[in-house]
């Protein structure tokens, strides 16, 4: 599977989860508003979860890039 064909399997299967998850819920929305509710959803799930990764990865260079290392690495 190429990068482009997991990607489009994962949003998928969370679009499909999301519908799942309005659509049974306790409130139970009707098919068409779980529907767009999901369409809605999913993109925004996706994007919090590539910030989340990029703001680790950023936190993580800077961790590396620090002035002062910590105390135990001092010792080496």
């Amino acid at each position: 599977m190429t990068k482009w064909q997991k990607n489009a399997a994962y949003a998928l299967a969370l679009y499909a989860l999301l519908v799942a998850v309005f659509r049974y819920s306790s409130g139970g929305e009707a098919w068409g508003t779980a529907l767009l509710l999901a369409l809605v959803a999913t993109p925004l799930a996706l994007w919090m979860g590539w910030l989340r990764s990029r703001l680790n990865e950023q936190a993580s260079e800077w961790g590396r890039r620090r002035l002062r290392p910590w105390p135990e690495e001092r010792r080496r």
